[in-house]
Order: structure tokens, then sequence, then C-alpha cells
């Protein structure tokens, strides 16, 4: 859930801090007081694209804090796979805005605004008259009756997105064999020429590496011989080691007859004279087996010369090479007998599609069960939202000749809003209010299954009111019971059943507009809903009227 939100230098918004709270956050304010500059300020931490007109006047950057705490781990383990560090529970996104760039943090990581937003989606979603709008599309339809469906309907589903892999792959195949007889040949001529090219070189894996390191030590022998000199001096030479060793270890033993414990000093002095001795052995037979041959120099040159040219061509390595060459090999195979290849690609074409029309069709007969439970559910909620007189059926088409990675189903959701009215899709039928309070029903039965933890309300109760709005706040207290929910609002009847209630408010300072954010107390909340009532009355009937409808919501 969000804990904290920080917004600095954003449009109206000088400086503002909200701490959110578990269960129905409400945040009310007159007309162009600056709630949707709220909804702006976090679309922005979410990953919306940047709009610089939002920075305020006279700022030069805008900015926007985001302090979350997932109840899901597997948010955490999605951070962790991304390389974003989280050691402690809280995630804190910032977003800063400036004219010329728009900079996006995760606990103090810069990343992509693409990254962020594929992170965030996890965690909180915005539904409002805008983003209804995805109820529309038969992908967002599916994904929301395959919510409901059983676990074997995941397995099926599972089952028919690789064989769909499988099967798509055989088709781009067969799509690659519908060439001319010419276009065969010249492919095939191209293929045994680079397999002969490859076979010519009769390479061996790590030989590459074995070549290099010869052909470092060759292009190096004269460097290498000048410094195993110098050492072989330093050693052999007059004062040089292997004689100062020597003479020391002769003064060692000259006095160990005085002091027996003396002799384990001069032992270890004489294993050093030893291994001095095996060193100068050692470099001396180096130096006299390592003559540079300039017609090994030259093979060994001429040979990396031909792999680094394969590799330019067919792979990065000897072993990609060679895999690149089976590769070949078998595409000369299917080029010089066409048809043979033709027709073992159509038989398993044919049975990857007889086998995806039987995972089809047990999909298909899952999710019109899924349908079924599904409709009863959602006309619950939608009568509970004061669609009295709506009708609701969930389609589950079957089209055998369009079998796709998720089935062979169109699914559409068909309703009607009057009595006598035909059902009709949702698309043809609902207004952008009716929409919103569709999507809130559908978040409600949802409600389990809905893995965000966050959800945010953009004013979803437009242009309703009464008893349609009251339910409409039940609803939303009610989703609150198992998600977060932030709402903005202009109905009493929904702000009445918050648990907590900020009021956004305007004012002038020093000749500029600033807009503030309070959380209200039980007065505060009271004062509110007597203004949200619209008469203007601030007498104590209007009061007892607000304390009624607080209480009203508390027992509700």
């Amino acid at each position: 859930m969000i804990t904290d939100l920080h917004v600095r230098n954003v449009a109206l918004i000088d400086e503002a801090d909200i701490t959110f709270t578990p269960g129905l956050n409400v945040l009310t304010g007159e007309t162009g007081a600056g709630k949707s500059i709220l909804i702006e300020a976090l679309g922005l931490a979410l990953g919306d694209r940047a709009d610089t007109g939002l920075i305020r006047q006279g700022s030069d950057s805008a900015n926007v804090e985001l302090t979350l705490r997932p109840e899901d781990r597997s948010v955490y383990e999605l951070l962790h796979d991304s390389g974003i560090d989280t050691d402690e529970d809280d995630i804190i996104i910032r977003r800063k805005l400036t004219p010329g760039s728009s900079d996006c943090y995760i606990n103090g990581q810069k990343v992509a605004l693409r990254e962020l937003s594929r992170l965030t989606s996890r965690m909180i979603d915005i539904c409002g008259q805008r983003e209804s709008l995805t109820l529309l599309r038969e992908s967002s339809l599916k994904n929301m009756l395959d919510s409901h469906a059983t676990d074997e309907l995941r397995e099926i589903l599972s089952r028919i997105g690789e064989k769909y892999t499988d099967y798509s792959d055989v088709l781009c195949k067969l799509n690659d064999t519908d060439e001319d007889e010419s276009l065969r040949k010249r492919k095939a001529d191209l293929a045994e020429y680079e397999v002969n090219e490859i076979d010519n070189a009769a390479l061996t894996p790590g030989e590459d590496e074995e070549l290099e390191i010869d052909y470092r030590r060759m292009n190096n022998a004269s460097r290498i011989n000048e410094s195993l000199s110098a050492v072989s001096s330093l050693i052999d030479g007059t004062d040089g080691a292997s004689d100062l060793i020597s003479r020391a270890l002769k003064a060692l033993y000259s006095v160990t007859e005085y002091d027996e414990s003396l002799q384990d000093m001069a032992s270890s002095l004489s294993d050093i004279d030893a291994l001095t001795a095996d060193l100068s052995r050692e470099i001396g037979s180096y130096m006299s087996s390592s003559e540079y041959d300039a017609a090994s120099f030259n093979e060994i040159t001429a040979r990396l010369d031909l792999i680094n040219h394969l590799k330019d061509k067919y792979g990065r390595s000897i072993e990609a090479i060679l895999a690149y060459r089976d590769e070949r090999c078998e595409e000369l195979d299917r080029l010089r007998d066409h048809e043979a290849y033709r027709t073992k690609l159509e038989n398993r074409k044919a049975a990857l599609e007889e086998e995806l029309l039987s995972l089809c069709a047990r999909a298909h007969d899952l999710r019109a069960s899924a349908a079924a439970s599904l409709e009863s559910n959602l006309m619950n909620a939608l009568t509970d939202m004061n669609f009295l007189n709506c009708d609701l059926k969930i389609e589950v088409k079957a089209d055998k000749t369009h079998i796709t990675a998720s089935g062979y189903d169109d699914i559409d959701f068909l309703i009607s809003l009057n009595p006598g009215e035909p059902l009709k899709s949702l698309k043809d039928v609902a207004s952008g209010g009716e929409l919103s309070r569709i999507m809130l029903a559908i978040k409600c039965v949802s409600g389990d299954r809905e893995t965000t933890g966050t959800l945010i309300f953009d004013e979803i109760d437009t242009g309703i009111s009464g008893v349609t709005a009251w339910k409409v706040g039940e609803k939303l207290h009610s989703l609150g019971a198992s998600h977060q929910v932030i709402c903005i609002t202009h109905q009493a009847q929904v702000a009445a059943q918050a648990d907590t209630h900020f009021v956004i408010s305007k004012s002038v300072h020093q000749d500029r507009t600033l807009t503030a954010v309070d959380v209200l107390d039980e007065d505060g909340m009271i004062d509110e809903l007597m203004r949200m009532s619209g008469s203007g009355d601030s007498s104590e009937a209007a009061r007892n009227a607000a304390v009624e409808l607080k209480a009203k919501a508390r027992l509700s």
C-alpha cells in the first residue's frame, strides 16, 4: 500500500505531504482546488509520461516522492531481479522533472520510465473514467473472465500457449518454403559454400585459446628473454643472490657448533640456497628451449587470422561457428529435399492443430462455466450500486478458424441498462460514468483475486447522486477491507464512508495561488460533509444531517 506521498513544486502545489492509511482514503475539495493535480502527481510516480507544464511557475524542477509497502512479497523478488536493492520493507519511488529531463528512481537507483511503469503496475491501479475504457478491449474482458475460472483453465491455457508457440514456428517454416526453384538453388549453393568453408578449416574447440597463448609468447619472445637474462644476472652474477646466500650460509654454519638452536636457521637458509639453484637452472632451460622460430610464428598467425575471419562471419567462438555449420547442414538438407521437408511440416502442423483444437475446446467449456458464475456475481454487485433493472450476459463464442495463444474464444460483455432494451456490447451501451461504476463492480467481485494492493478511483462517482452515490460509497468502503482504496469524490454520500478523509483547498499568498492538503478530524469531516451537501446552510439542522450521514456510514 501507499504510506506517504510528498509533492513539491507541482502545478499549484508548493509542497504537500500526505500519509495514507489502510482502508478507504477519501480526498475532497472545491472544484479547481487541485484534486486532479494529486492524481497527476501519483501518475508521475507510477510511470506516466511527464508534462513539463506541471512544473510550478518560477521553479526549476518538480518532485514527487512515493513511499510504498507492498503486501505481495513477489514485488520484492521482481525488484531484486531488476537489480534494485530492497533491504527494508519500504520502497521509495522518486520522480524529478526539469524543463529538459525527467528522471525516475526506485530506492535511490535510477531506472527507465518503462521499467518504473512495469514495476509499479503490480502494486497500484488507477481507475477513472479514462482508465475504465480498458474494459472495452477484448483482451481485458478475456483476462477478467479467466481470472475467475478454475486452476484447471490456467493449466490448460499454459499448455495452449506452449503448443501455439510450436504451431507458430511450424507456420513460419512452412511460409519459408513458398519460394521458387531458382531461389532455393541459390540458398543451397550459399549453404554448401559456408559448410565447406567451415569444414575445410578443421576447427577444434579450444584451439584458438591455445594459439593465443603461443602467439603472445612468441610475439614477446625478445622481451621475455631480456627480462630472464636480467633475472639470471641478479641471481648468478658477481655478488648475485646465489653468491650472497652461499656466503650467508657459510657464516651461519660457522657458529652452529656454539648453539644448536641455530641449526634450524641454517636449514631454512640451505633450502633457500637450493631453491635459488633450481630457479637458475629453470631459467637457463627456458631460455635455451625458447628460441624464436619465424616459420612457427607465421603459421600460428595465419591460423589465428583464419579462425578470426570465420568468427566474424559465423560466430564469436569456435563452438558457435560449429553450431552454425550444423544449422546450415540442416538447411541444406531441407533445400535439397524440399518436398519431403514440406510434407513433414504439413504433418506436424496438422498434429498441432488437432491438439490445439482439443485444448481450446476444453478451455471454452471452462470459460463458459466461469462466465455463468461471474455473471451472477456481477449482477449482485451492480444491483448493490443501484443498477436495479439491468441485465448482463457474458458471451463466450468459439471461433475455430482463429486459434491464438489464449484459445479460440471471443469474449464480450453484453448488457442492458433499461427494461425492454436488448442486450448490447458494453462499448455500445454504457456512458463514461456507467463504465466507471461497472469497473468498480468488477473490482469488488475480483476482490480476493486482485493482487494490486492499492486501488485509486478518480471521480468514479461523477454523474450520480442520492441512493446511487450511497451505494457506490458502500462498495468502495467494502473494497477497502481487502485493499487500500484512495478515492477522489464530490459526493457527500461517498465521503461519509471514509476511514481517512483529506480536504484539498486553494488559497492566495503573496500573489501566488497555493494548494494545500489536510487530514480531517471528526469535526473537520462534519464541516466538509456540510459543504459538500451543496446547500450552503451552516445551521444546526445542516450539521445534524452531516452527523447523521457519518453515523449511518459507520453502521453500514
